[in-house]
């Protein structure tokens, strides 16, 4: 079987990937657990050789490139169980139970992990919002470190470990048995490759200024939240970066108002012109146009203007809606006062006639039942 599937990972794995990989599966299927298994033997062999292969850089270049041919070392196991030791008398130890989970339980490396994500505020004018802007925006975010690539170490000539004192592996006991497992500093290996890099502390990533020029897509809303991708702080030892979400602030404008992608005007017009008819200029974002109001026009009627509105993201616009306000001059010379009597003598209607029918209604003051 491939060996990536053996180990349940994907091609690009990293190194730290494929180790807790193989610690996952060395656990479950190591032959000291499982004794007389020869199913659970081969299957640990497997995945060891497995591990040993991808895990060097040059057989993994090899095994990638089809050279398959390469017999693999002899398996180290991850975990060990070396016997027992009875130099010594234990009474009320740990359960055998709790002595195996203490030996196996390894804490995972630290690995590659996602940045975090950075906000920022951006204001803009009405006009920017419907047609679209750019901003520059001066942030301080972690960046991938340049002496190490973003991984947090370098190349260094080889040392031992000191920790298994080159050794490769660790002996552990607990009460009368003796366990040995591969180094975790070392990886097994006996010695240390690589070095921590001092610019980054092993991070990765510095701390560094930049001026970001972004763009704001026409039609964003006042409160709304953009997400671009990846501009955020860099992730830790090569993890994918993260986001850089700017909230939007749009000033409000003195006459028209936002409805979703509809834009609303209000539109004054005088007593005459709503009564009679009129043709009057009525406000868009692309200039005035001239609409008809009709005879007779009340206060609140609107009429709508087609794609005269808010751009919208997948294409086309909302439109526009003129809302008639009818304004009441205040009437100071006799002579107008009188015009307006005679028209109100002449339409004799009663408005307010079926209010008195109206359920709860009561009669008024003065009247009979």
């Amino acid at each position: 079987m491939d060996y990536y599937e053996l180990l349940g990972v994907r091609r690009n794995a990293s190194p730290a990937e494929l180790r807790r990989a193989h610690q996952k599966l060395a656990r479950r299927l190591h032959p000291d657990l499982n004794p007389g298994d020869p199913v659970a033997a081969e299957r640990y062999r497997s995945v060891t050789e497995a591990f040993q292969v991808l895990h060097d850089k040059e057989r993994r270049a090899a095994y990638d490139r089809g050279e398959r041919k390469q017999k693999a070392p002899p398996p180290v196991a991850a975990v060990g169980f070396e016997g027992f030791d009875f130099s010594m008398d234990v009474k009320g130890g740990p359960a055998f139970r709790e002595l195996f989970e203490s030996v196996l339980r390894q804490t995972p490396p630290a690995g590659a992990s996602r940045g975090e994500d950075l906000e920022a505020r951006v204001g803009l004018g009405f006009d920017e919002a419907m047609r679209g802007a750019s901003r520059r925006i001066d942030l301080v975010r972690q960046q991938p470190c340049a002496a190490c690539g973003g991984a947090g170490e370098l190349t260094a000539a080889p040392t031992p470990c000191s920790r298994c004192l080159g050794t490769g592996q660790l002996r552990a006991r607990r009460g009368h048995m003796i366990f040995s497992q591969a180094c975790p500093d070392c990886d097994g290996a006996g010695r240390h490759t690589r070095r921590v890099c001092a610019r980054c502390s092993g991070e990765g990533r510095v701390l560094q200024s930049e001026r970001l020029d972004v763009h704001i897509p026409p039609g964003v809303s006042d409160g709304q939240r953009l997400r671009l991708s990846e501009c955020g702080n860099a992730g830790h030892r090569g993890g994918p970066a993260g986001d850089l979400v700017l909230a939007v602030e749009v000033e409000p404008h003195p006459y028209y108002r936002r409805e979703g992608d509809d834009l609303v005007c209000t539109l004054p017009v005088t007593m005459a012109e709503a009564a009679l008819g009129a043709h009057v200029e009525a406000p868009t974002p692309e200039g005035s146009v001239a609409i008809e109001i009709p005879a007779g026009t009340q206060t609140g009627q609107r009429f709508r203007l087609r794609k005269r509105g808010v751009p919208r993201p997948e294409g086309g616009r909302g439109d526009l809606y003129v809302e008639v306000k009818v304004l009441i001059p205040a009437i100071t010379d006799s002579r107008s006062r009188a015009l307006l009597r005679e028209v109100a003598r002449r339409e004799e209607q009663d408005l307010r006639r079926d209010l008195g029918t109206a359920a709860g209604a009561r009669p008024a003051a003065g009247s009979r039942g």
